[in-house]
């Protein structure tokens, strides 16, 4: 039922790097199955990919890291008299704290609710040292504040589960964290996955997501692993540099997820990022998409993306110009054939 449209273009100049000579390139173009999101393929660029994403410097990530670990408010315990906290008839005590994850209010807040996840007391790892303890007791948090807010406030029902990580990624601060928002609508891109879903549904009786996942796993290209009931892919048409794609069928709200559901993506991601530090990426965003709280219809999974961004360098470019963020195309440097093999590794 899913269309894996893929068409190519070819460019024809002469060029300098041929002494002149015609050269000819070939652009693979891929349209999403649902969104129709495009994403562009060529492979003259993998020559570029240093230039593009040079390497981090890690004597540069080192010296940033140890000159903002001092003023940092969350390091040293510091965060238990510098963050905010929540009323206590939304949450007791003002704050979530599971193990060395901790939630409290963002105090710049984007949406009616915006939590940020404390992950872990160290201010800086290396994406090869986010142990799945760690991530899964941030994921918990983050659950229990969306669940904590569903009883309080049924009007705000549509929720994300975020991160940015380092400054080329957008993160403030570098110490890692998650951020939740909460919205009584959903935003852009969260509602066109709903309302594709929803659309996809109607046409063919079926849900997308349960398609995808059974389709990848069929195919085999993409298809990472499966942990528990959750499905690791590479997207298809990435949205972002080494888009890697998680489904969760049959939770279609973050309130319908299991302790076994929070261990298989927590599991998932301490892998993805191992496998990004092996590609030797430093930084990432992900986003997480439930459903809105209390719908039910079967048209729905919860599903996380997670990209990698610029790399850490004194001066780094930004990955994100005129062709993603106004014509909403990406560019891969990857293909996600061959990231899913590679991160197969990593899962193993």
């Amino acid at each position: 039922m899913l269309e894996w449209k893929t068409w190519t273009e070819t460019a024809r100049f002469h060029s300098p790097l041929l002494n002149g000579e015609l050269d000819e390139q070939v652009i693979e173009v891929r349209r999403d199955p649902l969104t129709g999101h495009q994403s562009i393929y060529n492979a003259a660029l993998e020559g570029k990919t240093a230039i593009l994403f040079p390497p981090t410097d890690e004597a540069y990530l080192e010296e940033r890291a140890a000159a903002t670990e001092a003023s940092c408010f969350l390091c040293h315990g510091r965060w238990q008299t510098t963050t905010p906290a929540y009323p206590e008839e939304l949450i007791p005590g003002g704050r979530i704290v599971r193990g060395e994850a901790v939630l409290f209010p963002n105090l710049f807040p984007l949406s009616a609710h915006h939590a940020v996840v404390m992950v872990g007391e160290r201010h800086h790892r290396h994406l090869d040292d986010f142990p799945e303890d760690l991530l899964a007791d941030a994921l918990a948090a983050a659950l229990d504040f969306v669940k904590a807010c569903a009883e309080k406030t049924p009007t705000v029902r549509y929720f994300t589960v975020n991160a940015n990580y380092l400054f080329p990624a957008g993160a403030s601060v570098i110490h890692p964290h998650l951020q939740i928002l909460g919205s009584v609508e959903p935003g852009t891109h969260h509602r066109l996955l709903l309302d594709a879903s929803r659309a996809y549904r109607e046409r063919t009786g079926r849900c997308y997501w349960d398609d995808l996942a059974a389709a990848e796993r069929t195919e085999k290209v993409r298809h990472i692993a499966q942990m528990e009931r959750v499905h690791w892919m590479a997207a298809f048409s990435p949205m972002g540099v080494n888009e890697i794609l998680a489904v969760v069928p049959g939770a279609a709200t973050f309130l319908e997820w299991t302790e076994e559901d929070v261990r298989a993506v927590a599991r998932g991601l301490q892998h993805v990022l191992a496998g990004f530090h092996a590609l030797g990426f430093s930084t990432f965003n992900f986003s997480c998409y439930g459903g809105p709280l209390g719908e039910s219809g079967g048209s729905f999974a919860t599903v996380l993306r997670i990209v990698n961004r610029q790399n850490v360098t004194p001066h780094y470019r930004t990955d994100d110009y005129y062709f993603q963020k106004l014509l909403k195309n990406e560019i891969m440097i990857m293909r996600p054939e061959a990231l899913a093999e590679h991160m197969r590794r990593f899962f193993a």
